[in-house]
């Protein structure tokens, strides 16, 4: 059954949903440029002969993601590592993850 809202708080949601898309437009692209800088950081630890990622870096963050937001953050921080770090070279790629290369071709 729909809400029967006055025309005041259906204003207030369109507003409110507007200013959401953008911060998550915002948060896709900030996530690019983190996955970028991350890529970059894995390459030079590789061409020198060290590991791909630091652990103890990682640990770092997940903790600044879990004061700011608990468990949530946890979840949160494995999640943009995950998606920053990429896959592991010579891995197979995840439909999904072909499907969003060709749209950025």
């Amino acid at each position: 059954m729909p809400l029967d809202l006055t025309t005041e708080a259906q204003d207030d949601i369109t507003a409110l949903r507007s200013r959401i898309d953008t911060i998550d437009t915002e948060i896709s692209r900030l996530v690019a440029e983190r996955r970028e800088h991350s890529r970059r950081i894995q390459r030079i630890r590789l061409d020198v002969g060290g590991p791909r990622t630091q652990l103890s870096r990682e640990n770092e963050v997940i903790g600044r993601y879990t004061d700011l937001l608990g468990s949530a953050g946890t979840a949160l921080a494995h999640l943009v590592l995950t998606t920053c770090r990429g896959a592991l070279p010579g891995a197979r790629r995840s439909t999904a993850d072909e499907a969003a290369g060709e749209r950025r071709a």
